[in-house]
């Protein structure tokens, strides 16, 4: 027991030695310690970065967006009509493009919105998103109506 006791002191001394050898002072200069961004290895909050397909009749492209964001906030090179609005629309609800959208066994109304695709695709905050929305029922048309910043508007078949 005695020689158990010895050893897990003798333990906790060199992990105490290791800790404070880590945290002295190098002597070096006195200059403060790189910022991150000299250093290279920065880690920058990731960036929102869409691609907005619209697709009115269901089958060919009608309209296409870039979204670039940094939180809520749109980056110069969104191409989005309404990019301020869309960059708040996914900081505060990501779950709009990350939530799976309703399944076969969930109850929407039979109501039909027309034809109309609308494809997200890209990185929100560093996740990689792939939704789909539709107004091919109740539930399409309400995920629709809520990602209106984003999607735009509903599209027309004029």
């Amino acid at each position: 027991m005695q020689r158990t006791m010895t050893l897990l002191f003798a333990g906790l001394l060199l992990g105490a030695a290791a800790l404070l050898a880590g945290c002295a002072d190098d002597g070096g200069s006195s200059q403060s310690p790189a910022s991150p961004s000299s250093t290279g290895s920065s880690v920058e909050a990731p960036l929102t970065d869409l691609q907005v397909s619209i697709r009115a009749d269901g089958a060919l492209e009608s309209a296409h967006y870039r979204l670039v964001c940094d939180g809520d906030a749109p980056l110069p090179e969104s191409q989005h009509p309404n990019a301020a609005k869309a960059c708040e629309l996914v900081q505060a609800t990501p779950a709009l493009l990350t939530s799976p959208k309703p399944g076969v066994n969930d109850a929407c109304t039979m109501q039909y919105g027309g034809p109309a695709v609308g494809v997200v695709s890209g990185t929100l905050d560093g996740q990689v998103v792939n939704r789909e929305f539709n107004v091919r029922d109740g539930c399409g048309i309400s995920d629709w109506d809520a990602a209106v910043p984003l999607l735009v508007e509903m599209p027309s078949l004029q």
